[in-house]
């Protein structure tokens, strides 16, 4: 028995407040690199030459 049966699934709630409000929803990938987030590969590899020595950037 789901908690849903009375109305739409959070998806499809989140679907209809995305569609309402002209938003749209894309994937993003995320690089982590000593305990850092990053959206950009050129920022996540910067950290890596300055992280520890002799780590390879390749």
């Amino acid at each position: 028995m789901s908690i849903f049966r009375d109305r739409a699934t959070p998806a499809e709630d989140e679907r209809a407040l995305l569609a309402r409000n002209g938003i749209t929803r894309v994937p993003a990938d995320h690089y982590h690199v000593d305990g850092y987030r990053y959206t950009n590969l050129a920022d996540a590899l910067a950290q890596v030459g300055r992280g520890a020595p002799g780590r390879a950037r390749s």
